[in-house]
């Protein structure tokens, strides 16, 4: 056991962490895979030793490259080394460090460590070509930092946008989060002044992510590196913009103002115990047909750049699809909800959106169906994330993912659906945590053809109908400190369990003790 120590103004921030943990459920890099650091994408090239060539790209140009060399006898650890006579290395780090591929938790990304095992440099696997990832480093670029925190691993070049004391600030927000009572006077009068900071009695209850953890390291790290070294230090985001800071939110109590204010790059908030039906809106064509920005069709049709709200035909009714949004919130109150009365249609169907989320909200329909339809659905785009959400059926499905890259549910239950808990075709790191899904039926329960990095921690399953398998996969499915109770688990040699924590029962009535922390939306 190691112990990471992080200084700030006097106080002493003692955090005990296994650096084994993150290597335990590690696997060797791929040849043909692609790893992003921000700037440049680098594709793997492997020989039969084990070692990587790693060539890379970037929007001005290409050729960098710098080596991996397998550490004999384990799994996903290598050691950094230059790719030219003169020693040079295109990426922070010195020749000889560690390099830790961890896979842990929906996440896969190359630790580049430092002596003292602190993460300095990360490359994020990814399924895009440059073009793409040039485009999502854009969209990161401009969304709430203190979003970034909790929900994405940074990179160093993400970093350089800001100064050293915004770092800092940024740093310890990661623990402000989660109510670290801080001793510097600075930050115990910054972090008490916003509206979200509630001290908890013990620091030592304190549990971070494997996301957060990474961050504190990087932020860390950059702090330490010369102003001259940085990327982009000249473009710092001024600190009035930084942490805490709230953008405008759009409160809506009707369907029509739901509608209304849909748009890229905002959040929307359905007010306090306003339960909006938006069939009561999907079904006026007047609403939608020939005007700008909106469609009213039998089908929506993938392609395009600009966003559209389209009222979707689905069998019984209609849909509320969203085609190319960009950083989009919509979010609940305190006893909020949204629903559809429509059997086969979806209550949210997101159609090539990128970057974002839906949010303490109950969603479902009034009635249940058959065939088609679901709670959620998600058809391309990238990082779709659900936190805090209550989706009960009626729908055929909680969730239904196609072709999607990073799609995250947080804290969420899925229950009450009428053919499964959900469907994943062809789609790229799919992650569900701290979940609960019970009481769906009837069909495979969960379906998972053809996507790859698939994981649930910390999720438990109870109740579900008996008689249908849990898991149906062609792909592996990992699994982190899981209570599944199902007496049919389905495809279990595709299930992975590195960390040998999991709780099985085959007793398909038992349902488990609340949980010390409430899941779902605030009500």
């Amino acid at each position: 056991m190691q112990n990471n120590r992080f200084l700030i103004k006097g106080v002493v921030i003692l955090f005990t962490f296994h650096f084994s943990l993150l290597t335990s459920f590690a696997q060797n890099i791929k040849d043909g895979s692609r790893w992003w650091d921000g700037e440049r994408l680098y594709t793997a090239h492997v020989n039969d030793a084990g070692n990587v060539r790693m060539e890379g790209e970037s929007m001005e140009m290409g050729g960098d490259q710098f080596l991996l060399k397998k550490v004999p006898q384990t799994e996903g650890r290598y050691l950094l080394a230059s790719a030219n006579a003169q020693g040079w290395l295109f990426i922070r780090g010195e020749v000889g460090w560690r390099v830790d591929y961890v896979r842990q938790e929906g996440m896969n990304f190359l630790a580049v460590r430092k002596p003292n095992g602190d993460c300095c440099y990360t490359l994020t696997l990814t399924p895009d070509n440059l073009k793409n990832c040039v485009a999502q480093e854009k969209i990161a670029d401009e969304r709430d930092v203190s979003w970034m925190l909790q929900n994405f691993l940074m990179n160093t070049h993400y970093l350089g946008r800001f100064s050293k004391p915004q770092l800092r600030l940024m740093r310890n927000e990661i623990l402000a989060r989660h109510g670290w009572k801080f001793q510097s006077k600075d930050l115990k009068d910054h972090f008490g002044s916003q509206p979200w900071y509630q001290p908890v009695a013990d620091n030592s209850s304190i549990k971070l992510s494997i996301i957060e953890m990474t961050n504190i390291q990087l932020l860390k790290s950059e702090e330490a590196v010369s102003d001259e070294n940085r990327v982009r230090y000249e473009n710092a985001t001024p600190a009035a913009k930084m942490v805490g800071a709230v953008d405008g939110i759009i409160t809506v109590t009707t369907e029509e103002q739901l509608i209304n204010a849909l748009g890229n790059d905002r959040t929307i908030q359905v007010g306090e115990d306003v339960h909006l039906n938006l069939s009561r809106i999907l079904e006026q064509e007047h609403q939608f047909s020939g005007i700008p920005g909106r469609a009213w069709v039998t089908i929506a049709e993938r392609g395009g750049d600009s966003p559209v709200i389209v009222s979707e035909y689905a069998n019984d009714g209609h849909q509320l699809t969203l085609k190319n949004f960009r950083n989009l919130v919509i979010c609940g109150k305190k006893n909020s909800s949204i629903e559809v009365d429509p059997r086969y249609s979806f209550c949210l169907n997101f159609i090539d959106c990128e970057n974002c989320k839906v949010e303490n909200l109950t969603i479902g329909h009034t009635e249940g169906g058959y065939c088609d339809g679901g709670v959620i659905g998600v058809t391309g785009g990238h990082h779709i994330d659900i936190s805090n959400c209550d989706l009960y059926g009626c729908g055929t499905y909680g969730i239904v993912a196609r072709e999607t890259n990073t799609l995250t549910v947080r804290r969420s239950n899925i229950h009450d659906c009428t053919y499964g808990i959900m469907e994943l075709y062809s789609s790229f790191a799919v992650t569900f945590e701290d979940c609960d899904f019970f009481s769906n039926r009837e069909y495979e329960l969960i379906t998972n053809r053809g996507s790859q990095n698939t994981s649930f921690s910390r999720c438990r399953f109870f109740a579900n109908w008996a008689d249908a398998p849990l898991f149906t996969s062609d792909e592996d499915i990992t699994l982190f400190g899981c209570e599944i109770y199902h007496p049919v688990i389905g495809a279990r040699a595709r299930l992975k369990e590195p960390d040998n924590d999991c709780k099985w029962g085959d007793d398909g009535n038992f349902i488990p003790g609340q949980r010390k922390k409430p899941i779902g939306p605030d009500v």
